[in-house]
């Protein structure tokens, strides 16, 4: 046999052997899933390349384990920081939804919780220049959650007008940061009219009030 077709051959072999591992992972996810073991799959390194066809559902599944983790107060700021960077990362390799969905549930469910898991690890930051970034991806996340087909229309554009505000509060001024608040606050306006029969409802009523609140500490700001 001739040396490059070994090498062929070689890598062909490696490649089966990578992928069958991603597709036992896979089995092994869904049935610790199915039993609600989500420390199990929390635990697991993911174990695929990118461009493999199980990969996706994997980081999707990880990262919804880390996300009901942390919703139960288990390690919240570590399961937090790997639902957000599993969901990103499966969200990203995902191309085909109509076959993931059946496997791993709806797109846009995926897309709340990373963007809620931002949010929260924003939260936790104890500097400006520490939340900048998170908020800077929760951003990043919101506007590509309103491209994403789905009724949580309501929940997108909370968590951008969220990031919106947080930028603004970042930077706040006596000058430009009034013209931005009130521009903001009539998009707010206009979603929080949209959310009204949502259960994103009561998010957009706080957000508005809070919109309110910092315009009114800027003085000569109507």
């Amino acid at each position: 046999m001739r040396p490059n077709l070994k090498i062929v051959i070689r890598f062909l072999v490696m490649g089966l052997l990578v992928s069958g591992c991603a597709t036992r992972q896979l089995k092994n996810f869904k049935e610790a899933a199915a039993a609600n073991n989500w420390q199990e799959i929390a635990a697991a390194e993911v174990d695929c390349k990118a461009d493999d066809a199980a990969c996706n559902q994997l980081h999707l599944l990880k990262g919804d384990a880390c996300y009901r983790l942390a919703k139960q107060n288990t390690d919240s700021v570590k399961n937090y920081q790997c639902a957000a960077e599993q969901l990103e990362q499966g969200i990203h390799l995902t191309t085909d939804w109509a076959n993931a969905e059946a496997v791993v549930g709806k797109r846009a469910q995926y897309f709340e919780n990373w963007c809620e898991s931002l949010r929260l690890l924003r939260s936790e930051q104890t500097s400006t220049a520490a939340a900048t970034p998170y908020n800077q991806k929760l951003h990043a996340c919101a506007r590509e959650f309103l491209q994403a087909p789905g009724a949580l229309k309501p929940a997108a554009t909370f968590f951008l007008h969220n990031a919106e505000l947080a930028a603004i509060r970042f930077q706040i001024n006596d000058t430009g940061s009034c013209q931005a608040l009130k521009q903001l606050q009539q998009n707010e306006s206009q979603a929080a009219a949209q959310a009204a029969q949502s259960r994103y409802a009561d998010h957009h009523r706080r957000l508005l009030n809070d919109i309110a609140g910092i315009k009114a500490s800027i003085p000569g700001c109507p």
